[in-house]
């Protein structure tokens, strides 16, 4: 299953942030949230752990080609990991931060397989529950999506009941972009700038099954900022079941 995965992500990944760029731009924002309407807002006991986040930024070159930016990035997951701590103490949940996982990479191999199975499915969920031409006929108009009992994996290791995966990508237009863009205008043309889209899946660790889900896409944002960024987690966990 997780090799299944692996040979998949590049392309799932590609449609997903094309999807979300459309999000973007027909749209002013932001987000709508699926849910089971099994987890209950002040649920008393519960553990969340909030896995380390899957995120990268990007500058968008004249082209209109993306290329990483690995210092922006790294500035980016030190806000969003903050903001998703402050923003989550307020929770009625003891919040579990896994020790020196900050990165994605430095998990080990079986809970980082879990990370990339959550977000390839909450790929599809984006594909299959926001895109009404892409609706699944088996689903019955059921959110009903897991990523299986592997997530059994995440409960043992951090006693946890529930685990939050977030995936986030941020795009900011080069000064080339920018005339183009503008030249563009000039001319009747409509060109696309920097886009800020993510998803955030929450999952019952005893199921496996995803028990709350959103998704946020937008032309505006920026996650080289510390209040930024707050402002972005603000908007993804928007009617989380606190």
């Amino acid at each position: 299953m997780f090799s299944t995965i692996k040979n998949h992500r590049r392309a799932f990944r590609s449609l997903v942030m094309a999807t979300l760029a459309v999000f973007a731009l027909t749209a002013c924002v932001q987000t709508a949230h699926k849910t089971t309407g099994t987890l209950k807002a002040g649920t008393e006991n519960r553990r969340i752990v909030l896995m380390p986040v899957d995120i990268e930024l990007s500058v968008l070159n004249a082209g209109g080609v993306t290329e990483p930016r690995a210092d922006w990035t790294t500035a980016g997951r030190g806000h969003v990991r903050t903001a998703l701590a402050a923003h989550t103490s307020a929770f009625e949940a003891e919040i579990v931060l896994p020790e020196n996982n900050d990165i994605l990479d430095d998990l080990d191999e079986d809970q980082l397989q879990i990370v990339k199975l959550a977000n390839a499915v909450g790929s599809s969920i984006l594909l299959h529950e926001y895109l009404p031409q892409m609706k699944l006929p088996t689903k019955n108009d059921q959110f009903d999506w897991t990523i299986g009992p592997d997530a059994k994996l995440l409960k043992e290791k951090y006693d946890a009941d529930y685990a939050l995966f977030v995936f986030l990508r941020d795009s900011y237009a080069s000064s080339g972009r920018v005339a183009v863009i503008i030249i563009g205008a000039i001319f009747g043309v409509g060109l696309q700038g920097g886009v800020q889209a993510g998803t955030a899946t929450l999952v019952d660790l005893e199921t496996g099954q995803v028990v709350w889900f959103n998704r946020l896409a937008r032309a505006s944002g920026d996650l080289r900022n510390a209040d930024a960024a707050v402002e972005t987690i603000k908007l993804l966990l928007t009617e989380f079941p606190t």
